[in-house]
């Protein structure tokens, strides 16, 4: 089965990413549901480490959902929201959340597992007592949490979760850490088709769903590398090149309608997102990701 990175979309996107800046990339994350998801968790709770502890747990078992990702964090947010701070029920009230709606069912067991280990670190208490330790080095945080559940740190829910952690952290104290370039776009089946409909990444005689699940199965480290350069071309960190990708590809879909895409996707950003006619350089960037739908 080939497979082939192009380097000219490489150079091609890098250019378009680099001159919308991080400054744009910042307002589309302050318009990103999750982020929405949690300053509506921090206004009605009030407790910086309670949100940021609810956060990390959610985004550790954010996988193989029954509902797009944007709608699952607001479903979240909102149930936690009727919740008191306390560290000793957060846990049960997860499990409580994930018995009553029916979205998160899939590898139940293995998920509710994994959070029981998660719990039984210091990783959760000190989230919940002294989340600025790890907003000082955010590095740390997605070490810890790799080595205590014995995987790689380069796994999408680890890094994910530290991703989740920087919105929690930014929406209940206003402070926006600096993500460093060394923590990998976390790579979801949303990242895998943006990189194939891009055309940074094609593939040989497969539907477009195939081969994304390719990508998932055997070259998700080249997907990593495919964005760790056009992070380091575009001086934007990965997970804040992930805000732009999981927006933009909020209604990319395998059966790949391209006109569709695109014009749901310009809607969306200038109703939802910008409140605004697009740039011409945002509406070039749109096409430019869905060029080989």
């Amino acid at each position: 089965m080939a497979i082939k990175v192009s380097l000219e979309r490489i150079e091609k996107l890098s250019d378009l990413i680099r001159s919308i800046g991080i400054k744009t990339i910042y307002y589309i994350e302050d318009h990103d549901k999750q982020f929405e998801a949690m300053k509506i968790l921090h206004s009605r709770t009030k407790h910086t480490g309670y949100v940021c502890l609810l956060a990390v747990s959610n985004a550790l078992i954010s996988y193989r959902l029954s509902m797009k990702g944007e709608d699952y964090w607001l479903l979240f947010a909102k149930y936690f929201s009727k919740t008191h701070p306390n560290f000793f029920k957060a846990l049960d009230n997860i499990v409580n959340f994930l018995n009553t709606y029916k979205v998160n069912r899939i590898l139940l067991k293995q998920k509710i597992s994994r959070l029981r280990k998660f719990y039984e670190s210091r990783i959760s208490r000190t989230l919940f007592e002294k989340p600025w330790y790890y907003s000082k080095d955010i590095t740390k945080l997605w070490r810890e949490l790799a080595r205590n559940l014995n995987t790689s740190p380069r796994r999408k829910t680890i890094v994910f979760s530290v991703k989740m952690f920087y919105y929690a952290y930014y929406a209940s104290t206003g402070v926006r850490i600096s993500l460093p370039y060394e923590i990998p776009i976390p790579v979801d089946f949303r990242v895998a088709l943006i990189s194939l409909t891009s055309g940074l990444i094609s593939i040989n005689s497969r539907n477009l769903r195939e081969k994304a699940n390719l990508l998932l199965a055997k070259y998700d480290e080249t997907v990593r590398d495919v964005w760790k350069i056009i992070s380091q071309k575009t001086n934007i960190p990965p997970l804040n090149l992930d805000a732009l990708v999981w927006v933009l590809g909020k209604y990319v879909s395998t059966r790949c309608n391209k006109n569709l895409i695109v014009s749901r996707t310009i809607n969306y950003l200038e109703e939802e997102v910008f409140k605004k006619n697009l740039s011409k350089l945002m509406n070039t960037l749109v096409y430019e990701f869905f060029k080989y739908c």
